[in-house]
């Protein structure tokens, strides 16, 4: 990435809070709606179903969600954050004589319906984040700044970032890094750049436009398979497919050679770039797998006594001191910023 007149064979890796910075809000039906982060992500669903109205399928969904978590899993609401939301939903779903109605339609083991009211909520926020705009966002500005062998590390779902690609010509059929051809791949840019070839979007946790065959009744397809088609971002789904988004569950598995073809990558541009900088990732205690590879990549560089020019930690102070012990002895420089804004003004002249 061309930094301040330098160029330097960069990795990124872009949390929640590196899609907020790169936009503000959308304006959806006279309401703002931000890109939600674990911690709010209740009170972004809350916006987006009042903008739907209340006899809305999603304002319904919301309600059920709300309903199930107050009276058959009570929870503290101000405590419930996006990923223990889903943990204790795929819990309950074993347990249905305990955490289920006691009156009405008797449910099987394994039959939750709020776990897909809770991911048709998830998809339909960020699609709508996703719509059209003649604003360009904070990604069109980092973007234009890549160099040729620079490798993106994210573990979002939304495609925000694979648009803002697009518009500067990246090829997903090769930048995705996914298996199994290029004919399942439904997206071609309108024009192609060639500084933007090598360029790797490497999504380790799925991504809204991947569909998988199989069902909300068993989500483990989304874990055990690979993508079948891979779309341009889109609203409708595909009959007899999932998105493949690992939910956010406190024990992610990955059961398919896909899922460790990604992981490998990412640890392979981990341990050859120059400089690291990560946006708006916090770093939670049970992701397990993230914080197994960063100390993998931490001892394979200080045994090597190849560490990373620099890095940079994009993120309040708390979040930025957490990335700073977890890579240790893997770095010469570090540099600070608590916003998005800030590190593009500084450093990234466009």
């Amino acid at each position: 990435m061309l930094i301040n007149g330098t160029n330097l064979r960069t990795a990124f890796i872009l949390g929640a809070g590196a899609t907020r910075g790169a936009i503000r809000h959308r304006l959806f039906k006279k309401k703002r709606l931000r890109p939600p982060l674990n911690s709010d992500f209740f009170k972004v669903a809350n916006t987006y179903a009042r903008a739907q109205g209340a006899n809305s399928a999603d304002a319904k969904r919301l309600e059920r969600l709300n309903h199930f978590f107050r009276v058959y899993l009570p929870v503290k609401q101000q405590n419930l954050n996006m990923e223990t939301a889903f943990s204790l939903l795929f819990m309950a779903k074993d347990f249905p004589q305990i955490y289920g109605p006691t009156r009405g339609r008797h449910r099987n083991t394994g039959d939750q319906p709020e776990i897909e009211d809770f991911l048709r909520l998830t998809y339909n926020i960020l699609i709508t984040l996703d719509r059209p705009s003649k604003d360009k966002t904070a990604y069109d500005r980092m973007i234009s700044k890549l160099g040729s062998n620079d490798t993106l590390i994210s573990l979002n779902y939304d495609t925000l970032l694979d648009s803002a690609l697009d518009r500067q010509g990246w090829n997903p059929k090769i930048g995705y890094c996914l298996g199994g051809g290029k004919r399942k791949i439904n997206w071609s840019p309108k024009q192609l750049d060639p500084e933007m070839e090598n360029i790797c979007l490497l999504k380790l946790h799925g991504s809204l436009n991947w569909f998988v065959g199989g069902s909300f009744a068993n989500l483990s397809s989304v874990f055990t398979k690979k993508p079948a088609h891979v779309e341009i971002p889109r609203k409708n789904e595909i009959s007899g497919h999932v998105r493949q988004i690992v939910p956010p569950i406190y024990g992610k598995f990955f059961g398919h050679d896909h899922w460790r073809s990604l992981w490998s990558k990412a640890y392979h541009s981990l341990c050859v770039a120059e400089e690291l900088v990560v946006v708006g990732c916090s770093l939670v205690e049970t992701d397990f797998h993230l914080r197994a590879l960063l100390g993998r990549v931490t001892q394979r560089r200080k045994n090597e006594n190849r560490p990373f020019k620099r890095v940079v930690f994009v993120d309040r102070s708390k979040i930025r001191n957490k990335w700073a012990y977890a890579l240790k002895g893997s770095y010469s420089k570090k540099s600070l910023y608590p916003t998005f804004e800030a590190f593009l003004k500084r450093e990234v002249k466009v």
